[in-house]
């Protein structure tokens, strides 16, 4: 009796073992979740060796390249190299210099001293002209770029504000423009600039001036 009531007790013990699910090795390895916490607000994404960095350039046909290094102004232009994107800028972002001149200038609302303003600035812009130079296509100048000199800016912002002024302007007031200009035809004549912003990437921003216009004033 003894004997039986062992025997059962063992295959019992047997059929548990059997129905318990096998557990892997891997199960062990895989309890719970890795938490990593997020990194704080404008940290740095982490440097790439430059070894590794040569590696994937090697593996790819192409010298590594560094995004953050200076451009050399001297290098030959590279004609497969995407166009550095322009803005719109101003005369100051241009040519800060000049920001106290820009500043005296009459307000679009007073079209009479702007007039002789504007006389006065194209007097001295006429007696003191830029002149073209070499541009550095690598910093998104054309080939060619004009280098105004300070009356020249100073003389096409009046232009353009006066022109700004007489636009919409009664009969009297242009009048009284057209008389303190003068009936020549070139005194109602100015050149005007516009400005373009390049944001080239590790070097900075440079602004440039666009080649004179040719505009009239609107009498």
């Amino acid at each position: 009796m003894r004997r039986l009531t062992a025997l059962v007790l063992l295959t019992g013990l047997a059929t548990a073992a059997c129905a318990k699910p096998t557990e892997l090795a891997s199960n062990a390895n895989g309890k719970g979740r890795e938490t990593v916490a997020a990194a704080d607000a404008g940290t740095p994404p982490p440097e790439i060796p430059a070894d590794e960095l040569a590696a994937i350039a090697a593996e790819q046909g192409t010298a590594p390249v560094d995004p953050n290094a200076p451009i050399d102004p001297s290098a030959p232009v590279d004609p497969n190299a995407p166009a550095p994107a322009s803005t719109a800028a101003t005369v100051t972002d241009f040519r800060n210099a000049v920001a106290g001149n820009i500043g005296s200038l009459p307000s679009v609302g007073d079209p009479a001293a702007l007039a002789t303003a504007f006389a006065d600035w194209k007097a001295r812009a006429a007696s003191a002209p830029g002149a073209y130079e070499q541009g550095q296509v690598q910093l998104g100048a054309d080939p060619q770029e004009y280098n105004p000199s300070d009356a020249e800016l100073v003389a096409a912002e009046a232009g353009d504000r006066l022109s700004a002024a007489l636009r919409g302007a009664d009969d009297a007031t242009k009048a009284a423009v057209a008389a303190t200009l003068g009936d020549a035809p070139e005194a109602r004549v100015y050149r005007r600039f516009d400005y373009r912003g390049v944001d080239v990437m590790g070097s900075g921003r440079y602004v440039y001036a666009s080649k004179p216009k040719e505009a009239a004033l609107p009498l």
